[in-house]
């Protein structure tokens, strides 16, 4: 951490006292045990915490940072796991280990799971909007969820700590940014804020149930070091969308593991094999510079993104979005003609 930067600490609980030790470092204020307003030295904005049902509690986060801060979550034996959600305008840098894993609503992977003995840092930027969300849910209410879609067996299997560790980034899947995106044009003083926060903290659980249930099982104990080395690669594979595929070898050098257990271990955070993940990246990439009218030719966009034949781009690019890359291109065309 460079020494002009700002660093305070904190661990969650399910309950509201874990806030004093924010409002302590920071002289903060806090609001009814709920909202933590930022001192206007450090930046503009604040939080909310509620307690939604037993064993699951939510904290959002609204703030604008003038000054460069660290966030540093410790780890504890608490038996607590979180489910992050980044829906801020810019990206934020979420440090585990060694790694720095960007994280945010304009970088391509914005939520992250993970249990209360993986420590983590978020480093927010400086002078826009940081904006996320946080469910913090106790391990036997989510043992008791999951054991109805899994059975027993497998739920104790899963939520052993001493033989696995359950952790995984990935997007944000539609239904959760769509619930975040309204619950972000609220503020906090709205009458109704309390309750939309408490009915979205209760649908992305339930949204996050069934994500996980589809999930394949895989037990491993990982160490913070393996999953700093994981998200080493896959920063490198997203500033690398442009290139061809780095290859599974040269990927597990950078990540200093045998490819094999590279491979588990990739697919254990990541949900998916290293190649299709980098795959599926170059298409959500190719949307999104269609969308922003950064191509308006097909075939050049095609060639950009490493992929011979504009066809076959064209083929994948609507098995993944349901529609063509020049329907997609049309509409863009004709919202600009219409501005």
């Amino acid at each position: 951490m460079d020494l002009d930067r700002k660093e305070f600490s904190y661990h969650f609980t399910l309950t509201p006292e874990w806030q004093n030790q924010i409002v302590e470092e920071l002289d903060a204020k806090l609001i009814d045990n709920r909202i933590i307003e930022l001192p206007e030295h450090i930046g503009t904005g604040g939080s909310f915490f509620l307690e939604v049902m037993p064993g699951l509690s939510v904290f959002l986060l609204d703030m604008t940072f003038h000054i460069p801060v660290s966030i540093v979550r410790t780890p504890t034996t608490q038996q607590i796991y979180m489910a992050y959600y980044d829906m801020g305008d810019e990206m934020t840098a979420h440090i585990l280990g060694t790694a720095v894993h960007r994280v945010g609503y304009r970088s391509k992977l914005g939520m992250a799971f993970m249990g209360s003995s993986i420590k983590g840092v978020i480093m927010p930027p400086i002078g826009e909007r940081s904006y996320s969300l946080r469910l913090i849910m106790d391990k036997q209410l989510l043992q008791e969820f999951m054991q109805k879609k899994k059975g027993k067996e497998i739920s104790e299997k899963l939520f052993d700590e001493s033989s696995n560790t359950l952790f995984f980034y990935a997007h944000i899947d539609s239904r959760s940014k769509l619930l975040l995106n309204s619950l972000k044009n609220l503020s906090f003083s709205s009458p109704s804020f309390q309750l939309k926060l408490k009915s979205t903290a209760l649908f992305l659980f339930g949204y996050l149930l069934e994500r996980a249930s589809e999930f394949r099982t895989s037990y491993n104990k990982l160490s913070e070091l393996e999953i700093a080395s994981i998200t080493k690669t896959t920063d490198y594979m997203l500033a690398n969308l442009f290139s061809e595929f780095l290859g599974l070898k040269a990927l597990a050098e950078m990540a200093g593991m045998s490819v094999s257990k590279y491979k588990i271990i990739f697919k254990k955070i990541l949900k998916d094999s290293p190649n299709k993940f980098f795959l599926n990246e170059k298409l959500l990439l190719a949307n999104t510079l269609l969308k922003n009218g950064a191509y308006h030719n097909i075939t050049d966009l095609a060639y950009k993104l490493g992929y011979t034949k504009a066809g076959y781009f064209a083929e994948v690019y609507k098995q993944k979005f349901g529609v063509s890359p020049s329907e997609d291109l049309a509409k863009i065309d004709k919202k600009e003609q219409l501005t």
